[in-house]
């Protein structure tokens, strides 16, 4: 069930699909999401055309199941691997200013959950930050073997009670950022 507002006769969107980033290497990538991880590779497709325009381009395009299925909506994350071109992929050409810069954010179930990923996340090698509490959630965050920041993040709260009661405030904090000309 959603309680997002649609218009008359327009489906509601069932949540996100998947967010699809460049990729320097896709087995390197098949590695970290499916072997750490532990996120199944559901597909990998060999194409050799631009989707859109039928341009000539040859690219693996790989999808990991991170889970949190809910109804019609699914959740993945896909990468694309361009033939030729893997130490071109971003971010490389991206200039990270910010650890809060490009970053892609999973939901866990609960602080225990987050606990249990940092602490399997170090044993594997990787550097860890956090947990930092940033109010509505805490989060962790570590890298991929492409340079994207990832997250995992804990409620501290109910969530929709949280996102549902700051609407009406957010859109106030919003026009008065505008408004200040920031």
């Amino acid at each position: 069930m959603t309680n997002i507002p649609t218009e008359a006769g327009v489906p509601p969107v069932t949540g996100a699909h998947h967010a699809a980033f460049r990729c320097r290497n896709a087995e390197e990538t098949r590695a970290f999401y499916e072997d750490l991880l532990g996120f199944p590779m559901t597909q990998a497709l060999d194409i050799d055309a631009h989707p859109t325009t039928g341009e000539a381009v040859r690219y693996m395009h790989i999808f990991f199941d991170i889970g949190g299925h809910n109804g019609a909506a699914s959740n993945y994350i896909a990468f694309f691997e361009v033939a030729g071109q893997g130490e071109a992929a971003p971010p490389f050409e991206f200039k990270r200013q910010w650890g809060m810069d490009l970053h892609f954010a999973m939901g866990l179930a609960d602080h225990d959950a987050l606990s249990i990923w940092r602490k399997r996340l170090l044993d594997k090698g990787l550097e860890v930050e956090g947990p930092i509490d940033h109010g509505v959630i805490s989060s962790i965050y570590f890298h991929d073997p492409n340079g994207y920041r990832l997250e995992f993040a804990a409620q501290n709260g109910p969530q929709i009670e949280q996102f549902t009661n700051d609407s009406q405030r957010s859109h106030a904090i919003l026009r008065s950022w505008v408004e200040r000309g920031l």
